[in-house]
């Protein structure tokens, strides 16, 4: 997963008000690490939200995008300070750790599978509770690339 997750995907202690401006700093942060052009992102994240919450368990969302303005696939996480309480979640919690993952359009098949395998490593509750206890992002990279490897 090295090639789309690196230590700079990484944004901790964000002050984020809602949903939409979640989606809006994902999209400027993935235009700022060459993913592609922010406002077709942005676009693409609101479409999918519009199907069905990315929300999660745990405060966890895991919103995604596919577009043919995404250079690359990628993935970044973001950690807040604060809580979202807009982004509706699977157990009714607030979001505060997005895991917001970018697909290129036309490489879905190719990348989709790896994605789902990250995701699927955020389904064991203890694994959520560790992510959660991790605060730096030396601990976070090493956590998310072993689980991602381990399924």
């Amino acid at each position: 997963m090295t090639n789309f997750f690196t230590k700079s995907h990484i944004f901790l202690n964000e002050r984020l008000t809602n949903r939409n401006s979640a989606l809006e700093y994902v999209s400027k942060k993935a235009e700022s690490l060459g993913v592609g052009k922010w406002n077709d992102i942005y676009e693409a994240f609101k479409t999918r939200e519009s199907e069905a919450s990315t929300g999660m368990l745990d405060g966890i969302a895991m919103p995604h995008a596919i577009s043919p303005s995404i250079n690359h696939a990628a993935i970044i996480y973001v950690s807040l300070v604060n809580e979202i309480s807009d982004w509706e979640t699977f157990d009714s919690s607030n979001v505060d750790k997005i895991i917001a993952m970018l697909v290129p359009k036309d490489e879905e098949k190719k990348h989709l599978q790896v994605i789902s395998n990250f995701a699927a490593s955020l389904v064991d509750d203890e694994k959520r509770a560790k992510l959660d206890s991790l605060n730096n992002i030396d601990d976070i990279y090493n956590f998310l690339n072993i689980n991602e490897v381990e399924e």
